[in-house]
């Protein structure tokens, strides 16, 4: 019986270490993946985590919500640089632990984290719904770390429920050298040969028109026109694409699994 991806091809937006989810999933139905490195992570200089710590202790936050597994593993290698593991532990423990989706909350518990809420929704909308679901969240206060390049929305709809909301930047986000890895992509794409492109997060789309912007010019948008299914992980995500009119599709579940589903059904009819 032939796979439902048998001589397909779909690439994702993630480097191969972080896209081993999604290269299974596609394996285990006959097909191909490509992953693209499209940025990497600049930890800040680790005296933020003594920032962090003295933060969470001098202003006892009800919540700490972390809206990636990259601000987690950051976090924590950053702590093991100067042997504060142990106080970043307590001092999480010591509040009400949010994961924005499953591979977040298995990076919290993989560190001794207790979890106490994962939104319905894996996305930031899905935490402002769960938040303005629940009673007595006006004046309470939340720290939530995180990338410097994170839009404001959530910072925004938190602070618009009347809750106290700091942020603590960990990290930013550096578009990646162009490797083989780009070089065959671009070449498989010219030959019409990409059934799928996996867009993973909004900072994943930026940085890969730019470059593509390196390796075709102006042709980009042209030469994903022969893509079959192009997907999005969730609403920033698709917004992103919005902006340089790409039409895609979002997952309806915000996981890695919600988008190779959709990317199976899409590819199945082709």
């Amino acid at each position: 019986m032939t796979a439902s991806l048998d001589n397909k091809i779909l690439a994702i937006t993630r480097k191969e270490p972080d896209a081993q989810e999604f290269i299974q999933l596609v394996s285990s139905e006959g097909g191909k993946t490509i992953s693209l490195p499209v940025f990497d992570i600049e930890p800040k200089n680790p005296k933020v985590v003594d920032e962090f710590i003295n933060t969470v202790k001098e202003k006892r936050f009800d919540y700490c919500a972390f809206m990636s597994s990259q601000a987690v593993e950051v976090l924590f290698n950053l702590a093991r640089r100067i042997y504060k593991t142990g106080e970043i532990i307590s001092a999480l423990n010591s509040r009400t632990i949010v994961a924005i989706g499953p591979r977040t909350r298995l990076s919290l518990i993989k560190h001794g984290i207790d979890v106490k809420i994962v939104p319905e929704k894996y996305s930031s909308e899905g935490l402002i719904e769960h938040f303005s679901k629940m009673d007595f969240v006006k004046g309470k206060s939340i720290i939530i770390p995180r990338s410097e390049a994170s839009k404001k929305f959530v910072l925004k709809a938190l602070s618009d429920l009347g809750m106290s909301v700091d942020e603590l930047f960990l990290y930013n986000v550096l578009t990646s050298n162009i490797d083989s890895s780009w070089k065959d992509f671009t070449s498989l794409l010219k030959q019409k040969k990409v059934d799928a492109l996996i867009f993973t997060s909004a900072s994943t789309v930026r940085s890969f028109f730019e470059i593509m912007q390196r390796l075709t010019g102006s042709n980009t948008n042209s030469l994903l026109n022969s893509v079959n299914a192009i997907i999005s992980i969730g609403p920033f995500t698709n917004e992103e694409l919005g902006k340089r009119n790409i039409r895609s599709l979002e997952a309806k579940e915000h996981t890695i699994r919600g988008t190779f589903e959709l990317a199976k059904i899409i590819l199945r009819e082709k």
